[in-house]
């Protein structure tokens, strides 16, 4: 029986992207092609900034004020705020940045995960330079911000595989990797309620609980669902019923809480309670840090990419069609341009991974899900949207006189 809960929250909003910016992206003129023009043009910061008022009303706030009333119940929380987001917060609700900050600081309630900074596939460019700044950023961000330097990393979305976890997250600074536990041929006969290791590294695995974390994330307002309603008396019952282990990492999207699943579905009393119902279950909340010096109880070899996403667990959610690989490459195809020209960050901020999830074409279960959070009318508009920044960034860089060949790809 599991005893240890792990709670991970990831807290992400992309910055949209407007749709239909060619002419004006060719229409720039010298002395007009700087990172605030550029920006202003292709990000639809009117929506993005509605969009995250929104959320942080409904959600952001209303979640983490309460945790910081059930920290003394021993509630605990890991919690990744994507750089994406940070800069929002900053830019429009600096308050979710203060009270995070206070959770922080506050008898270890939150502890703090690193990830790519811009939520990105910067995994997925050769030679893994990016991959490693991108992280690198964001451990430097959290330092400044909220005066922690996080000890667990994960990738976006759970991305793994071993050379990234193995390679880089380590050098990074990483001790623990969260990862995704639902993947079959992975785990084989194993449980994810065990720490693992991985091939030629010191870094331990833990991994996602799918189950447990989707009846909360996709379960907990279906009334249809057999188990509805879903309390925490009786989640707690199956955390500790749970076949032997050491712990239960149950992963959620932090909207989860407020937004996802409203308040009147009683998300929030859900949360409130869990303090209250693991201590009469006897299971303790924990840190994922905690468990960095144990010994790992055996070795998991993943040479291809998994995930916590969509049914396959795979990488499809962002690179399973041809317009999602075209427009990935035609970005990295940028890369030394916009370095060149001081417009590196905006490109960063084009490859974050909701770009390329938008343009997923699945059907079924995982259709609908990429339809929920999809902002533009199909898949092609996504597309469109993308490469149409891509031309017109490379057309107004050609009208400066300034851009000159350069090899694909970034350095």
């Amino acid at each position: 029986m599991v005893r240890k809960l792990i709670l991970f929250l990831e807290m992400h909003q992309p910055r949209r992207l407007r749709y239909g910016v060619l002419d004006k992206l060719c229409d720039l003129r010298r002395g007009e092609v700087d990172e605030p023009t550029i920006n202003s043009i292709i990000f639809n910061d009117e929506v993005n900034r509605e969009i995250l008022n929104r959320v942080a009303d409904k959600s952001y706030m209303p979640t983490l004020e309460l945790m910081r009333d059930l920290g003394n119940d021993g509630f605990r929380a890991a919690i990744s705020i994507s750089g994406s987001l940070i800069d929002q917060l900053l830019m429009w609700r600096p308050e979710v940045i203060d009270l995070l900050r206070d959770l922080v600081r506050r008898g270890g309630i939150v502890e703090l995960v690193a990830e790519p900074y811009h939520h990105s596939l910067a995994s997925f460019v050769s030679g893994g330079d990016l991959f490693l700044r991108e992280l690198e950023d964001h451990v430097e961000t959290n330092k400044s911000l909220f005066g922690q330097v996080p000890l667990v990393f994960e990738n976006t979305e759970f991305l793994y595989r071993n050379d990234w976890g193995g390679l880089l997250m380590e050098k990074a600074g990483a001790s623990v990797v969260l990862t995704e536990g639902g993947v079959d041929w992975v785990l084989g006969w194993r449980s994810p309620t065990y720490l693992y290791g991985a091939p030629n590294s010191r870094v331990r695995l833990l991994l996602r609980h799918y189950r447990l974390s989707d009846d909360i994330g996709f379960r907990f307002s279906n009334r249809s669902w057999d188990q509805w309603p879903l309390t925490a008396d009786k989640y707690m019952a199956w955390i500790r019923a749970t076949p032997p282990g050491d712990f239960v990492l149950v992963g959620l999207d932090f909207e989860t809480f407020g937004e996802h699943h409203w308040r009147e579905s009683g998300i929030f009393d859900f949360l409130a309670w869990l303090p209250k119902e693991a201590r009469r279950a006897d299971v303790e909340f924990i840190h994922p840090s905690s468990l960095a010096n144990e010994e790992p109880i055996d070795y998991l070899d993943i040479p291809s990419v998994i995930s916590w996403a969509d049914v396959e667990k795979d990488d499809s959610a962002w690179r399973g069609n041809d317009l999602q690989r075209i427009a990935f490459d035609h970005v990295i195809s940028i890369g030394n341009l916009m370095k060149m020209n001081r417009l590196e960050k905006t490109w960063r901020y084009l490859l974050t991974s909701d770009h390329y999830y938008y343009m997923s074409m699945k059907h079924g279960p995982s259709g609908e899900v990429h339809s929920y959070f999809n902002p533009y009318n199909s898949a092609f508009t996504a597309f469109k949207a993308v490469e149409d920044i891509v031309v017109g960034i490379t057309c107004a860089l050609a009208n400066t006189g300034i851009n000159r060949a350069v090899g694909h790809g970034v350095e």
